[in-house]
């Protein structure tokens, strides 16, 4: 090809970069390129690329559905632990506890219960999804 490079995406590129890096360093590259099969410059435009995709990745898990209903089901969680607390609080200070307060401590430890299964649940439901899903789409 000439001066200025096509690649499959049909894209000119004219731009040149120059970086200094080590022999060893720039062994490692090349044997990396040498196994795909591509030369230098390509192996280093596709970890670039694929680099990105990771980041867009990274940032879409980080905001995602999952990610809501787990802060979702942590809120829970910490509103029963403050009932929890305060009814502790309550017995302490009068050093009785009515048939009420274990009634609602009972209650909330049930629902502690139930929602850190949701929550396991979410989570193995996440890593199926992680473990079946290709790296790059």
């Amino acid at each position: 090809m000439g001066r200025n490079q096509q690649h499959r995406t049909g894209r000119t590129r004219g731009r040149r970069i120059f970086i200094r890096v080590s022999d060893q360093e720039f062994e490692e590259i090349r044997a990396a390129a040498d196994m795909k099969g591509v030369s230098v410059s390509r192996y280093l435009v596709e970890a670039h690329e694929t680099c990105t995709d990771l980041e867009a990745a990274k940032k879409k898990c980080e905001t995602g559905p999952i990610v809501e209903k787990l802060e979702a089901i942590r809120t829970e969680i910490w509103h029963i632990g403050h009932n929890v607390n305060q009814i502790a609080r309550n017995t302490n200070r009068d050093m009785s506890a009515s048939l009420d307060d274990e009634y609602s401590t009972a209650k909330a430890v049930m629902e502690c219960k139930r929602l850190f299964e949701k929550a396991t649940g979410v989570i193995k439901d996440s890593t199926k999804q992680i473990n079946h899903r290709p790296l790059l789409e």
